[in-house]
């Protein structure tokens, strides 16, 4: 009597029901999420492709990287609090993370990479040259502004001094004698003028003011920031040092804002403090301050 119950076919590479064109690979049992190009190499078993959206991962990297939060969709929660903290690791992290993002190495909390589909890639490979682009042409064009608005300045507190000296002549015509026209005269060529860079440095202050209202910083950490934000290394530092910040305060403050991320050790935090631009000595008294 002939068996006529099918048999179940081996484990290996089949065509894809839900695919047309690729292949997905079956374990003997069900299919898997894994699946293959059919016209590349054959090898292992390619890892499966995430569920989250490219689009959304790539908007949110390019616009909130700085805020971690392509890290928080991706489920990727720890790093994005971290990512937060740091503002992109002063925008370092953000960039390496949006590169990762456009070649398709993203991985969610699973490890498996966020693929584009289609022309998704090209497109935002396109759309982030032109906002960096923008970005700089901004940054440049704010820079030229407050350089004129400087030069304005000086050049007013220059020219009144010789429109002051008007009404003085025309008195020591009339009648005052020159000896009592000398003292008048005096602030004519003793005005002080307005120190260049002045209002760039006020900026810079402002910018790092909002910065500290944030959360803690070291000097060297928040000069580094104003130079990211395409403040000149002068302006930064002349705004930081204008501020009369307590740096102890401040590692006592990011310390403790270590701690409530995750567990550090004495040593781990005070070396990750002097990471953050903080002295030894700083960094010992906010480890210290924390209770290791």
């Amino acid at each position: 009597m002939t068996n006529n119950t099918p048999s179940t076919p081996p484990a290996g590479w089949y065509p894809d029901p839900q695919q047309p064109g690729a292949e997905r690979y079956f374990d003997g049992t069900g299919w898997t999420a894994q699946q293959r190009n059919p016209n590349a190499q054959f090898g292992a078993p390619q890892q499966g492709q995430s569920p989250k959206s490219f689009l959304a991962t790539w908007l949110l990297s390019l616009f909130l990287g700085s805020l971690g939060i392509d890290r928080f969709y991706l489920g990727k929660v720890g790093t994005g609090i971290l990512k937060l903290i740091t503002l992109g690791g002063f925008g370092i992290w953000s960039l390496i993370d949006l590169i990762l993002t456009l070649t398709g190495n993203a991985t969610d909390k699973q490890g498996l990479k966020v693929r584009p589909e289609g022309k998704q890639a090209t497109i935002a490979w396109i759309v982030s040259a032109v906002v960096v682009v923008l970005g700089i042409a901004s940054g440049a064009t704010t820079g030229t502004t407050l350089s004129s608005t400087t030069t304005g300045v000086g050049t007013s507190a220059t020219q009144q001094p010789f429109a002051s000296s008007t009404p003085t002549n025309e008195a020591q015509t009339d009648a005052a004698p020159k000896t009592e026209a000398t003292p008048e005269a005096a602030p004519a060529t003793s005005a002080p003028e307005p120190p260049a860079g002045s209002v760039s440095q006020t900026q810079a202050a402002r910018k790092a003011q909002n910065y500290l209202d944030l959360t803690g910083f070291s000097r060297d950490g928040l000069i580094k920031q104003l130079e990211f934000e395409h403040f000149s290394a002068a302006d930064a530092a002349a705004a930081v040092d204008s501020l009369n910040v307590d740096w102890n305060a401040q590692a006592e403050r990011k310390a403790a804002d270590y701690l409530k991320l995750t567990g550090f050790s004495h040593k781990s935090l005070v070396d990750q403090l002097v990471f953050d631009g903080f002295t030894a000595a700083q960094a010992e008294h906010g480890a210290q301050s924390a209770g290791l």
